[in-house]
């Protein structure tokens, strides 16, 4: 796959998802209910950058450390202000930064220690 082909793959991937949020953000304008609205937002920046970014794994020219670090950076600076504007935390306060960080650094590794055992061991696709 070329770098050309990757970028369009992400592209597509995140666009797609995040049009359908669109549409149900855009539907819910008339709701008056402005934090289920930032809430949806998030979500549908979230579902997005996780779907948009999953080519980055297909992409066999880049090592598996290389892809984990590119996905990585693509995650922290799509999903983590996602979190900052979702209302899920107190963003009043500095603290409220740090916790939504340490959750998605959690939940980021536990994620990917998943995916990571998955490919190991049911798929066997991790290379040596």
């Amino acid at each position: 796959m070329k770098k050309k082909k990757l970028l369009l793959n992400i592209l597509k991937g995140f666009f797609i998802p995040f049009s359908l949020f669109l549409v149900l953000v855009l539907l819910s304008l008339n709701k008056g209910e402005p934090k289920a609205r930032m809430q949806l937002i998030a979500v549908g920046i979230i579902t997005s950058s996780i779907i948009g970014f999953k080519p980055i794994y297909d992409y066999d020219v880049w090592s598996v450390k290389k892809k984990i670090f590119i996905h990585s950076i693509c995650m922290l600076l799509t999903v983590y202000p996602a979190l900052i504007i979702s209302t899920w935390y107190d963003t009043t306060k500095v603290s409220g930064y740090f916790i939504a960080l340490a959750s998605f650094i959690l939940f980021g590794l536990v994620a990917a220690t998943i995916g990571y055992l998955v490919s190991k061991h049911v798929l066997k696709n991790v290379p040596k």
